[in-house]
């Protein structure tokens, strides 16, 4: 009976180490770290946000343009931002931007982090090879910018750190529909996302790292790419101040109207739920 007794216990020691080792496994502190992000900001319909006029970006033409060319108008559950609104002999790109000076809203430090960036988007037609249609794109786009104007987060030596989509959707170029993004040094290389234009909404997602400066990822709609090799694209501001700001942005920008903007186009393109996260 001792014998048995022994041999009994010993099985049900073996069944309980089992049962302790069947536990899923902690996942990585890796893993719980991507987990840990913290929302920084949200806007339903772009309200309190501004726009900013680019005049002929890309140096493709030398029409004039001002601010007045360019607008941002919130509604109830979106925002509209309109590139050559006046409908007039230009090219301009229509920067909607919300912009963070030191700190975000609760108070936190702009600080070299990661950073989320997502929004929604739709356009009321669609994109057509037609000259006589004046309601034609060249592209939108949105972008993570930071600027450090007094190197106290990294040597900037006066230039930004961008990470930005830029989704080609001039009706005339054979890269039509296809998503881009900046990179150092500046220039556009194809993402291998290609989406082609509707109207119905879809979903820019944009994960970047600034502390490695590079990005993470994005994601269109269900459509994800690993960008993690590609730097973060620079660009000289020697004129800008000397604060450390942030600016995330939603862009919209009107046909290319030939180099001495003989033809008329503007663009409007809504968006709606922005949200801007930081991972720790």
């Amino acid at each position: 009976m001792r014998v048995l007794r022994a041999l009994l216990a010993s099985i049900i020691l073996a069944l309980l180490l089992v049962g302790c080792d069947s536990r899923p496994p902690l996942p990585p502190p890796s893993d719980q770290g991507l987990q840990q992000n913290k929302v920084i900001y949200t806007s339903q319909n772009l309200e309190g946000h501004i726009v900013a006029a680019e005049c002929n970006p890309g140096g493709g033409t030398n029409c004039y343009c001002t601010d007045n060319d360019v607008s941002i108008v919130p509604f109830g559950n979106y925002g509209e931002v309109t590139s050559n609104v006046q409908k007039r002999n230009t090219y301009v790109n229509a920067i909607g931007h919300k912009k963070f000076i030191e700190t975000f809203p609760m108070g936190d430090t702009i600080a070299l982090s990661t950073y989320k960036y997502s929004v929604e988007f739709q356009f009321p037609t669609v994109p057509a090879p037609d000259a006589n249609q004046m309601t034609n794109p060249q592209a939108i786009h949105i972008m993570i910018q930071l600027w450090d104007g007094r190197n106290a987060l990294f040597q900037a030596d006066r230039t930004t750190l961008e990470a930005a989509i830029y989704y080609e959707l001039n009706p005339w170029h054979p890269d039509y529909g296809k998503i881009k993004v900046y990179r150092n040094p500046i220039a556009l290389i194809d993402t291998g996302i290609k989406l082609i234009p509707d109207t119905t909404w879809h979903t820019f997602e944009l994960v970047a790292d600034f502390e490695n400066k590079k990005y993470v990822s994005i994601t269109i709609d269900s459509q994800a790419k690993d960008l993690s090799t590609v730097e973060l694209a620079r660009v000289s501001q020697p004129t800008w101040g000397n604060e450390v700001a942030l600016n995330i942005t939603t862009e919209s920008l009107a046909s290319w109207p030939q180099a001495n903007c003989s033809l008329i186009f503007t663009w409007t393109t809504r968006f709606r739920d922005l949200k801007f996260q930081s991972f720790k």
